[in-house]
């Protein structure tokens, strides 16, 4: 597993392995391997971005996630490229949008996530802390102007 942090972008990349037993008898990885390996790409994320401040910590959990499968990833790849972007940042929750890619660097999936600050001794959602949020608005408002183009 490799990190590559395209913080200049606000685009956060890392490359995962995928195993022999994540395909299935017709020689694509399964649907449900592309949610773990969102997940594990998540949690190089939050270690990425919110570990240099000491924010690494934070619990948080899974609200909603959405998917569309675009395209099989195959025997031949032995690796995939997932992309996280920060799409909105709310009071307890924040939406990223993953993008997985295969080694040819097709696109295979897209997930839209929902993930909420947490507090274990009360099971409830808390507002996100202002570390948190300051780092997460600075990857969102890099991402919004990298989508937008060079300005002239």
């Amino acid at each position: 597993m490799t990190q590559r942090d395209g913080a200049d972008a606000g685009t956060f990349r890392c490359t995962l392995q995928v195993r022999w037993a994540d395909f299935d008898q017709l020689g694509h990885v399964n649907n449900i391997k592309y949610l773990e390996y969102a997940q594990e790409a998540r949690i190089l994320f939050v270690r990425s971005r919110f570990g240099p401040f000491g924010l690494g910590n934070l619990p948080q959990v899974v609200r909603r996630t959405e998917i569309d499968h675009l395209r099989p990833i195959l025997r031949d790849s032995t690796s995939v490229d997932v992309e996280i972007e920060v799409e909105h940042v709310g009071t307890t929750s924040y939406q990223i949008r993953q993008t997985i890619l295969d080694s040819a660097g097709e696109i295979c999936c897209t997930l839209r996530v929902v993930m909420v600050a947490y507090d274990t001794s009360t099971s409830a959602a808390v507002e996100i802390p202002t570390g948190v949020r300051n780092v997460l608005e600075a990857a969102q408002q890099l991402a919004a102007i990298t989508d937008q183009g060079p300005s002239r």
